[in-house]
């Protein structure tokens, strides 16, 4: 009887998921929210001083953005509904912290400057982290899927700065 593939085989599935990553993704900027070094309001559960560290260069399939419009009493906007994927074995290589809720994913920068983009990608919160990619159902996964989403009014590059 031949042995049935399980946890002990990461290397194997991180390798392919990287090389998938490396290969049909692109570079991505990941930012993290320090909460250790971040400082809360207690009345309004706010940061009031928020520390981000990063960016760290991460391969990852992004998805192109679904749009989402949405009129309300402060006229018409439209929110950006994504998904990205970034191999675990790439946070630990580049020695990033996993992802959370409340990061920022920064990719599609323009190689050109302009009025708009400033040389800037698209910048996106982080609203819920999947893992996926379990090895025969073990407690070992090879990838995160991340969901994602642009607010125009309530950009996610605000909190960089």
């Amino acid at each position: 009887m031949g042995k049935i593939l399980d946890g002990s085989e990461s290397a194997l599935f991180d390798s392919i998921t990287s090389d998938l990553n490396e290969a049909a993704g692109e570079e991505v900027n990941y930012y993290s929210s320090n909460k250790e070094q971040s400082t809360i309001d207690p009345l309004y559960g706010e940061y009031v001083n928020h520390k981000i560290d990063g960016p760290w260069k991460l391969p990852a399939l992004p998805k192109w953005p679904s749009q989402s419009p949405m009129a309300g009493e402060h006229g018409y906007t439209v929110e950006f509904d994504g998904k990205c994927t970034i191999a675990r074995v790439h946070f630990e290589i580049y020695h990033a912290p996993y992802p959370i809720e409340g990061d920022i994913l920064e990719f599609w920068r323009t190689p050109y400057h302009d009025v708009d983009s400033m040389g800037k990608g698209l910048f996106f919160d982080i609203i819920k982290v999947d893992n996926d990619g379990h090895i025969n159902d073990s407690s070992v996964f090879v990838q995160f899927i991340l969901t994602l989403k642009r607010r125009p009014q309530f950009g996610a590059e605000r909190k960089l700065h």
